[in-house]
């Protein structure tokens, strides 16, 4: 059997950590400057604009640029993107326009920044020529009430003092008091008006004097609100945060994060294509004490290929478990490949799509990183996860509480393992923790360490809550089972009303005493129904064993735990010794133990094979090099060379073999080969130096 994992097992521990969020921010060049500090500087989110900045190269910024674009596109399926194309035609105007009294250029003055942020007013009115007025122009506005806008308003600006550009107008902080003025330009003295009135109202008195019109809408920015002179106009100073905060409710900068974390890790051509996704990943025991990773991803969208009457979607998934330094525990790659009829893709776009998998995983505390690409749109979602692997025994624990909106009975072959499957209960669940009344709340949990005393003494207290509140509460005895037990509960929702929730789950000791507890909030919708996904799974139907002996070995040995690693490999390859992953992976087990005589003697067969891997090739020269068994190490690193090219590391293994044989000009061809690739290796530099002098 004849497999890839060169990235999977020798080079796995090596593999450069996807989390690169704390890069330094770098100078940047002046075109890129110029977009973020001139071009979006009002459109950009703060969290984007942090991101950009610790952007590397010019490749990855305009790989950013598109996007960002992208990802405020009213349109994606139309060739043009009307918003950037709006966004540029307002830019223009607003240099072309406004700043002609100033020496800022036109965005950068307030009626530049407005027009950009809202496009152009319906109506403008202006009052330029009032005497004892100074100039104002008011801007009339349909507002979007998704964006948390009214439905009309209006945006005020003046010429402080009568001079210089249009400044924004706060009917709080201004007032009418400073937009009057006497013939002479000053301010007109209004205390003078009415000694009855505060100087607020008295000013408000004058301007209505001067220019009634006017005056109505100086107090507030909202039509028709009623506030008296001297008050604070509350809704215009929301008004104004709206406005300037808009551009952050237009876009969801998770794009961002995904473009930062994985842009070392996707082709070009997905990078700006990202589309955001949910998660949900629950570790479940099974009943030999193995924990497995179950996990499910929900693409926000799905995009495919119509080829022969049917629609094509390719996704392929990469799954990467690090370790708190980063390094890599283990990595893989799935395909999912499936198509769907007409009716088929509208119903599955009205619901959503369930990409649902499981793999074991030795006891730890990893990050899991999710990459999911659809490799006909080009299109990527990404996400991560902590997950825990409880080792045995220890304390009394709860797993995480996994809520779903169904569970099936459904009995298994041995040795079949089935994405969200505890024993024969098969979980219905899906990422978004939304149920309607006619549902029932299927909690699910494990409980680990249960000492006698618990199992026969102990009871597990459910409670409800909505809006802080206790709604339900119930207890019940735990039944007697394994340590490891797990608990498929059902709740009835029909009497929960609509609203948010919280549950929490308590394990209580025969005092009442809580020894352990978990919890998770849903929500019970208005809707009579709630959608459920298509659920796209990999049922392994006869797992053989020797592949999560395999999976397991590799990551044992990549967490440091080389004798169990090396236990496990050796009942996997004694269970299948030709399969040459295991091979490889129990040789590479064996090789770090320095057993180099049994490395040899399993991958000896693999060399003689038309196709080697370049694993069994690389580890046999190595191996008979240790063993200074230098001309049959030279005949392994020139194979590895032919077939699969310059390796700096083989190219000086194989310069030292030929010096140990005494052949010094084939040592000087393998090391300068490898200084041409690698100049700045000092070391085989003065070798080489030191050669030529003799």
């Amino acid at each position: 059997m004849k497999t890839r994992l060169l990235s999977a097992v020798i080079l796995l521990a090596l593999a450069v950590p996807l989390g690169i969020l704390g890069q330094s921010k770098i100078a940047l060049p002046e075109r890129y400057k110029k977009w973020l500090d001139e071009e979006v500087v009002y459109i950009i989110t703060s969290h984007e604009r942090d991101v950009f900045r610790q952007l590397q190269t010019d490749r990855e910024r305009d790989i950013f640029v598109e996007a960002f674009w992208k990802h405020r596109d009213p349109e994606p399926a139309t060739p043009k993107n009307e918003f950037e194309e709006e966004h540029y035609r307002r830019l223009n105007y607003a240099n072309a326009t406004f700043g002609r009294s100033t020496p800022l250029p036109g965005w950068k003055t307030d009626r530049g920044r407005l027009h950009i942020l809202l496009g152009p007013p319906r109506n403008i009115e202006q009052y330029t020529n009032v005497n004892g007025v100074f100039p104002v122009e008011i801007w009339f506005y349909l507002g979007d009430p998704e964006l948390g806008l009214p439905t009309a308003f209006n945006v005020i600006f003046f010429k402080r003092d009568g001079a210089g550009d249009y400044i924004l107008y706060s009917p709080t902080v201004d007032g009418p008091r400073s937009l009057i003025a006497d013939a002479m330009g000053g301010y007109r003295d209004v205390s003078r008006i009415s000694g009855s009135l505060s100087d607020d109202m008295a000013a408000y008195k004058a301007l209505q004097e001067l220019e009634p019109n006017l005056a109505r809408q100086t107090l507030s920015l909202i039509p028709n609100e009623a506030v008296q002179p001297g008050h604070a106009s509350l809704a215009s100073n929301r008004l104004m945060a709206t406005i300037f905060a808009s551009p952050q409710k237009k876009v969801e900068v998770g794009y961002a994060d995904a473009i930062l974390k994985y842009k070392d890790f996707i082709e070009v051509e997905y990078t700006a294509n990202y589309i955001s996704s949910e998660v949900q990943v629950q570790v479940i025991r099974d009943e030999t004490g193995s924990s497995f990773v179950h996990y499910t991803v929900e693409p926000a969208k799905i995009s495919t290929e119509e080829i022969g009457g049917k629609y094509e979607v390719r996704f392929r998934l990469t799954g990467r478990v690090s370790d708190a330094e980063g390094k890599t525990v283990y990595q893989f790659d799935k395909d999912f490949p499936f198509s769907l009829t007409a009716a088929e893709l509208e119903d599955v776009r009205s619901k959503s799509i369930s990409i649902q998998d499981a793999f074991p995983l030795v006891p730890g505390t990893y990050t899991f990183d999710i990459l999911l690409k659809n490799v006909l749109s080009k299109e990527f979602a990404a996400a991560g996860k902590t997950v825990v692997v409880p080792r045995p025994g220890g304390a009394v624990r709860m797993s995480p509480l996994l809520l779903a909106y169904g569970a099936e009975k459904r009995p298994s072959p041995p040795g079949e393992r089935v994405p969200f499957k505890a024993g024969d209960d098969q979980l219905l669940c899906q990422t978004r923790k939304a149920f309607s009344a006619k549902d029932s709340l299927v909690l699910f949990f494990q409980l680990y360490g249960l000492t006698e005393d618990l199992r026969t003494s102990g009871t597990l207290r459910t409670t409800f809550y909505r809006e802080d509140k206790e709604f339900l509460s119930r207890t019940a005895k735990i039944a007697a089972g394994p340590a490891g037990m797990s608990v498929v509960d059902a709740q009835p929702l029909v009497d929960f009303p609509p609203g948010y929730y919280q549950v929490r789950v308590s394990l209580l000791d025969g005092q009442g005493r809580e020894a352990a507890g978990t919890k998770e909030n849903f929500e019970v919708s208005l809707a009579a129904t709630v959608p459920r996904p298509l659920v796209i799974s990999k049922v392994a139907p006869s797992v053989m064993k020797e592949d999560d002996l395999f999976t397991t070995g590799v990551q044992l040995m990549n967490t440091g735990d080389l004798e169990a690693a090396r236990n496990r490999l050796a009942d996997a390859y004694g269970r299948n010794s030709g399969r040459s992953d295991i091979a490889i992976a129990y040789s590479q087990a064996l090789f770090r133990s320095n057993d180099f005589r049994r490395v040899k003697e399993i991958l000896l067969p693999f060399a003689g094979e038309p196709e080697p891997a370049a694993e069994v090739l690389a580890l046999l020269g190595q191996v008979c090099h240790a063993l200074g068994e230098f001309r049959e190490a030279s005949t392994h690193y020139a194979a590895y060379l032919v077939r699969f090219g310059a390796n700096i590391d083989i190219l000086n293994y194989l310069g030292t073999c030929y010096f140990q044989l005494g052949n010094r000009e084939e040592a000087v061809k393998a090391w300068t080969k490898s200084l041409e690739l690698s100049p700045n290796q000092e070391k085989i530099r003065a070798l080489l130096e030191s050669l030529k002098k003799k």
